[in-house]
């Protein structure tokens, strides 16, 4: 296997979440001028009313934990959630349903510590992923 933690990526992401539980993230990719799509699928398992929050988490969560996977561990990480930035940096209080995936991030994020987490999204990928949602809910 090459290693590939020598070059720095910008890694952009969009995620949807269904009712039911059933996640999926779309990241996109980018070294260079080359760029590749990653689908990850995930689950979010807390009640309704913080299953947005809890998705942002999750799905970072998910992100980080497939680039160490594939030994991408050079780069940026464009968060399209800016609370979920202020949450981290600012490690402001969270309801206690949210501890658990508040903490998984953390601990995969001090695992990659070459990664760092900027302001930024992409539209188009999240809209890939609501689409595959609606898709497999229907």
């Amino acid at each position: 296997m090459r290693n590939t933690s020598l070059h720095r990526v910008l890694v952009e992401y969009g995620y949807a979440a269904a009712a039911t539980g059933n996640a999926v993230l779309i990241a996109r990719i980018r070294r260079g001028r080359s760029a590749q799509l990653l689908r990850v699928p995930f689950s979010i398992a807390v009640p309704e009313e913080w299953a947005e929050r809890a998705a942002a988490y999750c799905a970072l969560y998910a992100l980080i934990q497939a680039l160490r996977r594939f030994g991408r561990d050079l780069g940026t990480v464009a968060v399209p959630d800016p609370d979920l930035l202020d949450d981290l940096r600012e490690h402001r209080a969270l309801p206690a349903i949210l501890h658990r995936p508040y903490i998984h991030l953390l601990c995969a994020l001090r695992g990659m510590p070459r990664i760092e987490l900027a302001p930024g999204g992409a539209e188009d990928l999240a809209e890939l992923a609501r689409a595959e949602i609606s898709r497999i809910a229907a």
